[in-house]
């Protein structure tokens, strides 16, 4: 069982952690997880604390000593012969200088010494334990496990032991040694982390504060897991205010750190899968204290480069599917009592009747009056700005686009009226479908009812005739409204004529929307006047 400490208006939380790899104190800098980590290490046995301010100052040698001796040195930071006096001061004030929170810690020394009389004693006893003939077990020393761990994680780098020293070279170039105690701070800290999880005693618990801090996104993961793998009789736990880092936890519990108190209370709370929300949004939400704007695709899409810049005021959280956004927007909302923030969403059009755009918005969910977040970037107020921007004849270069793009909606007039046909045509029989009857005979009759009354020709003329209108009205806004044609950008020449490639265009808008400029602004109020996040 692992009991946190009081909690603010509420019961302190205990957890079964045997259920999960690791726990995840998650909070914002100077929300009081580093106090917290203090709390459990005084209240908690047999735990081993790694804190954020520590020396990776590496010995280029160092001298072995007796392993009682070293052991001591690196779990307290001082030897005593009173084992109860090294737990409840000789730590306190050999390890953490009298200090816990905010001593600089400055272990690799004794973490080394360790870990080569670890070495030695194994060496000894293999050599004693050698009998001509006979076949003796290699030992494996914890050097060797980090050994292991590090190269796999650096892997143009291989470390060789030395008798008192650690060696280094690059994979490729294997007589270009030299000390490790002048590797990368990187290349430091992973040998540092390994080694302080590999020492800790059996059975611990680990706390390690800033996991993440100093070493590149692509090994965290890597590292972290194989931490894992060979402490799995220890419970791993982890404070940062790193949500990228927190997600690549897997099986773990995620404590939400909101703020200490004083007079050691914390106010926090149990971030829970039944929630139903992702937990990558949670964790980046959670964080915030401004307004959440759910969105489609992931952070590489258009969508989240756009309305990044759109909608500053927002934390901006792209979240995959249509659907996600929907189920996503509501359940955030529901649970606005928990965060205490507001969320909305945006989905594409898709084809869908301004009665279902109506019904969205009412739910907080918003939906462009472009047919795709493409055609924002060749809206009018967008061309014309970015025409001026870069000293072109605004009204003629978006007359030259209008006229492009109304030639390119009059070749595709039947298969876009096609393709809206047929979505709408689906979408009617699906709400019909979805219609609960009480039997089947009732069903039947109304399923029958449904498409004499819905004819799929008349649906089709229907709508073929209103694009047919907006073509002789040359209605630019409703054409890009209802177009749905991922090339329309580079068929519409709005690149070439501002006197850019396709590429440059939409670059150079997004880099305008990030500046604090009149341009922008110009920018930004001609796509937000497609993009009301108010509802209408």
């Amino acid at each position: 069982m692992f009991t946190l400490p009081q909690r603010k208006d509420k019961a302190p939380i205990s957890i079964e952690y045997d259920e999960f790899k690791s726990i995840v104190l998650l909070g914002a800098n100077g929300s009081g997880k580093t106090r917290l980590s203090v709390w459990l290490e005084k209240n908690i046995q047999n735990v081993h604390r790694i804190s954020a301010q520590k020396s990776l100052t590496m010995p280029k040698e160092i001298r072995p000593t007796t392993i009682d001796k070293a052991l001591e040195e690196f779990l307290y930071g001082t030897t005593n012969d009173n084992k109860e006096w090294l737990r409840n001061i000789g730590k306190r004030n050999g390890r953490w200088g009298n200090n816990p929170a905010t001593f600089l810690l400055n272990d690799f020394e004794k973490l080394l010494t360790l870990l080569h009389t670890e070495e030695y004693e194994a060496s000894v006893e293999f050599k004693d334990s050698y009998e001509d003939g006979k076949e003796t077990k290699k030992p494996k020393t914890k050097l060797d496990i980090i050994q292991n761990i590090w190269e796999s994680v650096l892997p143009h780098r291989k470390l060789r032991k030395r008798a008192g020293t650690i060696e280094v070279s690059p994979v490729d170039k294997t007589d270009d040694i030299y000390n490790a105690s002048e590797m990368s701070d990187g290349e430091r800290l992973v040998f540092y982390f390994i080694g302080e999880v590999v020492c800790a005693p059996e059975n611990s618990i680990i706390i390690i504060d800033e996991p993440e801090n100093h070493l590149h996104t692509s090994i965290i993961k890597k590292l972290w897991d194989s931490i894992e793998m060979v402490r799995k009789d220890c419970k791993l736990v982890f404070l940062t205010h790193d949500i990228d880092f927190a997600i690549t936890r897997n099986n773990s519990k995620i404590i939400w750190i909101k703020s200490y108190e004083g007079n050691e209370v914390w106010d926090y709370d149990v971030i829970g899968d039944e929630d139903n929300i992702p937990s990558e949004a949670y964790l980046e939400i959670i964080g915030s204290r401004n307004p959440i704007l759910f969105i489609e695709g992931d952070k590489s899409s258009i969508d989240y480069h756009l309305y990044q810049y759109l909608f500053k005021e927002y934390t901006i959280v792209p979240i995959g599917s249509c659907e996600k956004v929907i189920e996503t927007t509501k359940a955030f909302n529901d649970l606005s009592h928990f965060h205490n923030l507001t969320a909305k969403g945006i989905i594409d059009r898709d084809r869908r009747t301004e009665e279902e755009i109506q019904t969205y918005a009412e739910k907080q969910i918003f939906i462009p009056q472009v047919a795709e977040v493409e055609n924002l970037f060749i809206v009018e107020e967008v061309v014309k700005a970015v025409a001026t921007i870069l000293r072109k004849d605004s009204e003629k270069v978006f007359h030259e686009v209008k006229n492009s793009v109304i030639k390119l909606f009059e070749k595709e007039l039947e298969k876009q009226a096609y393709q809206y046909a047929t979505y709408s045509i689906r979408k009617k029989t699906i709400q019909q479908l979805d219609i609960k009857h009480n039997n089947f005979e009732e069903f039947n009759i109304n399923f029958k009812n449904f498409f004499e009354q819905n004819s799929n020709e008349t649906i089709y003329k229907v709508i073929y005739e209103l694009f047919n209108q907006y073509l002789k009205e040359e209605d630019y806004n409703n054409i890009i409204k209802v177009f749905n044609f991922k090339g329309l950008i580079p068929q519409s020449r709005v690149a070439e004529k501002c006197g850019l490639n396709n590429k440059n265009y939409m670059n150079f808008i997004k880099d305008v929307l990030k500046e604090s400029s009149s341009e922008g602004e110009v920018l930004r109020a001609g796509m937000e006047k497609y993009i009301s996040l108010i509802e209408r």
